[in-house]
């Protein structure tokens, strides 16, 4: 499907990746979706980024000083004119298809949003599956054998509510289904708090697409697999985690809360027990574990028996 009514603005965020970026700009470039626009927001890279996006004709460049993959995201967004957004990291590459079969699944389904299954290419140089291996996706995955696979509003809260199954670059989304920006209070989880945002705002309508349409590079300095499991468990999955139950908790039933509480409370214990195998961050990891028994008394005590047991 190619229609002018929906037209893609396409964000790349950057910063001093100029031997990676023109590659996501190319396969920004070469979508068989004719109708897009393309961004690069530059945020205050001190390479030679700026000379390498402004040799690609008609991609437009933005500068802003560094704040950041959310700030930076935004920042495109005030740029955009599309009726639809895609987010692409500059060091991911799209296939030719991806944007034509998203916008023909938003358009067809009415859609908020859709996420597209990828290949993850590991350092060694081995290509992962990343649906086929991601335990939450499983279920659906293994009972539903269509693509696009619709997720009814009470899977689709409870998805987003338990994981993050679309980075940044994965996912396509109908611009007036907006209702926030990047959330840059965060330190890794801004895709995944934009996508909340939506889903529970409203009766939102997601799906994902089963095909393998893009790459994902996993290298040192990816946002979060960039970072060792001791940062990703404290940013990420405790940190994180404590601001959406900042953020949402008015929004969310009791049961919902416990399973951000679960989660943060979990990965505390996770840190402790990570610390003692490192021999560091002890410090750091007795005082989240304190924050996470403040959080529900109840809860950490009955998920710190059940480590006991283990």
């Amino acid at each position: 499907m190619s229609d002018p009514e929906y037209t893609v603005s396409v964000i790349i965020p950057t910063y001093n990746r100029a031997k990676l970026v023109g590659r996501a700009i190319e396969s920004a470039l070469g979508q068989t979706y004719p109708y897009k626009q393309i961004i690069v927001v530059d945020d205050g890279s001190t390479d030679d980024t700026a000379d390498v996006v402004k040799g690609y004709p008609g991609v437009e460049y933005v500068y802003r000083p560094n704040g950041g993959q959310a700030a930076a995201r935004t920042t495109g967004l005030g740029f955009a004119k599309g009726s639809v957004i895609a987010s692409l990291d500059s060091d991911d590459v799209w296939d030719p298809v991806f944007l034509e079969r998203a916008v023909d699944a938003i358009a067809t389904f009415g859609l908020d949003f859709v996420f597209i299954n990828w290949y993850q290419e590991m350092p060694d140089g081995r290509m992962i599956d990343y649906f086929a291996e991601f335990k939450y996706l499983r279920w659906y995955w293994a009972s539903r054998t269509g693509s696009p696979v619709l997720f009814s509003y009470p899977e689709l809260r409870r998805l987003y509510l338990e994981c993050c199954p679309s980075p940044s670059s994965s996912v396509v989304i109908r611009r007036e289904s907006f209702v926030g920006v990047w959330n840059d209070r965060v330190h890794v989880a801004d895709d995944w708090c934009l996508l909340l945002d939506i889903v529970l705002s409203k009766e939102a309508r997601g799906a994902m697409i089963r095909e393998k349409l893009w790459t994902k590079t996993i290298n040192q300095d990816n946002i979060y697999d960039g970072r060792d499991q001791y940062e990703v468990l404290t940013l990420m999955y405790v940190e994180d985690t404590r601001e959406m139950l900042r953020r949402y908790s008015r929004r969310l039933t009791a049961e919902e809360v416990g399973v951000l509480q679960d989660r943060c409370i979990d990965h505390s214990f996770q840190l402790m027990k990570l610390s003692f195998m490192m021999k560091a961050h002890y410090g750091r990891s007795v005082l989240k574990l304190a924050q996470a028994f403040w959080l529900n008394p109840l809860l950490f005590a009955k998920i710190g028996w059940k480590k006991l047991l283990k």
